[in-house]
């Protein structure tokens, strides 16, 4: 009988009647939103939403390409290149003043700290038209350059979208008329950009 129980009992308790625990799921491969977060980013196309409703007349899209720590959401940075143009003179020009256009591109580089914080400076040059300069009332054509700084915030709704808002300011490098000197040396604004990444 004591064997019988002794017999019974180390049946129970061996491997093939034990229950089986199941295995804790697997972690998540996903990765999550956010501007802090690590993980992998592709190349990814921005344009600016505010200037062509406010003030107006201005538009500017750029790619951003992913060059350090592209998988790392702290302190990687993007190379900038793009386009720019700007012919705001219809709504935020003084009557009095002349009537500028811009056509041009961009190249420069965003700087990312953490948690979103970047740092973005970037070269604005290209094909500068004015008419009815206040100066000789004759028109103008050169070529013009303004280097601007960037400091925002960017926020990623998912790993494919984000945007972001920044204030910065620029300053005249260079124009090729006969007014160069007259050229306002800083300028200041503001921006809010929606981003799409090709991934």
């Amino acid at each position: 009988m004591r064997f019988a129980l002794f017999l019974g009992l180390v049946l129970v308790s061996s491997p093939c009647f034990a229950q089986s625990t199941p295995p804790p799921p697997p972690a998540s491969t996903e990765p999550r939103a956010g501007s802090w977060n690590d993980y992998r980013r592709a190349v990814a196309l921005e344009f600016n939403v505010m200037w062509p409703i406010f003030p107006g007349g201005i538009y500017d899209l750029r790619v951003q390409i992913p060059v350090v720590r592209a998988d790392r959401g702290h302190f990687r940075g993007e190379l900038v290149l793009g386009v720019h143009t700007d012919f705001a003179w219809r709504s935020v020009r003084d009557p009095n003043a002349g009537r500028v256009a811009f056509l041009g591109g961009k190249v420069g580089w965003r700087q990312f700290f953490g948690y979103g914080i970047h740092l973005e400076v970037v070269l604005h040059a290209g094909w500068r038209h004015e008419e009815q300069n206040p100066w000789d009332g004759m028109p103008i054509h050169s070529f013009q350059g303004r280097l601007w700084s960037w400091l925002g915030y960017q926020h990623e709704f998912t790993t494919r979208f984000y945007a972001n808002v920044r204030g910065g300011l620029g300053v005249h490098t260079f124009r090729t008329d006969r007014f160069a000197d007259r050229e306002r040396l800083i300028a200041g604004g503001g921006d809010i950009n929606l981003g799409f990444r090709f991934q």
